[in-house]
């Protein structure tokens, strides 16, 4: 566990603001040591940290990722921040929201099965996912992962290329899929044809790259853009510090 990595940390718990400082070449155990109120990473990074906590409920053991540490009692606890957000600007944007119908989240492993599972245990039960840079065995472990403890949830994985040809048009899109990362299949999303009248569009990649929200918000899609996403996470985050002693 001697591993030195990159990380994100936020230091003030009692403001409306966070210290927000880059964390470089410093082992897992030597930032938990320094008992920061908020550790942030990339959920790849969580696995670095797993072995030395000591709080772990049963569903962020099982799913085996993360993207935040919050320091209460002493004690760090996991948590998915920015899934947790995404689901909170659900509620607070989408004022018609039929479970029945199927969601689509596209994006890394890491950050697909974070966003299902929050989705799963919000009550959604018709979802499609396409995982970038994966491959048989990512894929196998994914869905064993999520069937094993989400009940009645008729989900599907299916190749990014695959979306404009699915049965059933989506009422929600969930996105961090980078253009870099398959450009044909980006294109292809561009016409947004696998999404329903009156669909969301969530891009958590839209500062970087503002294509995708430009393009639905022509085709008529309501969308949630990457500036909207972080001012939740960040409010989501104030209000989990403001309930920890």
């Amino acid at each position: 566990m001697n591993e030195k990595a990159q990380f994100s940390k936020a230091s003030s718990k009692n403001s409306a603001n966070f210290d927000l400082q880059e964390i470089e070449n410093i082992s897992v155990e030597e930032l938990l040591k320094k008992k920061y109120d908020v550790i942030e990473f990339d959920g790849s990074q969580f696995e670095m940290f797993k072995p030395l906590i000591t709080v772990l409920d049963w569903n962020t053991n099982h799913i085996a990722t993360a993207d935040c540490l919050i320091l209460k009692n002493n004690l760090y606890k996991p948590h998915h921040i920015l899934a947790g957000a995404l689901i909170r600007l659900l509620k607070k944007n989408v004022k018609r929201m039929n479970s029945l119908l199927p969601v689509i989240v596209i994006g890394d492993i890491h950050f697909v099965i974070s966003v299902v599972t929050k989705l799963a245990l919000s009550g959604f039960i018709e979802i499609i996912v396409s995982i970038i840079d994966s491959n048989d065995k990512l894929l196998e472990d994914f869905e064993n992962r999520i069937r094993s403890f989400v009940f009645n949830l008729n989900f599907k994985i299916i190749p990014i290329n695959d979306l404009t040809s699915i049965e059933q048009a989506g009422f929600l899109l969930i996105s961090n899929f980078k253009k870099e990362k398959n450009k044909d299949a980006y294109e292809l999303l561009t016409y947004f044809n696998f999404l329903s009248e009156g669909a969301t569009f969530i891009d958590c990649n839209s500062m970087t790259d503002s294509f995708l929200i430009e393009d639905a918000i022509k085709a008529d899609i309501f969308v949630i853009d990457e500036v909207q996403v972080l001012e939740e996470k960040y409010n989501y985050l104030l209000d989990l510090l403001k309930n920890s002693p």
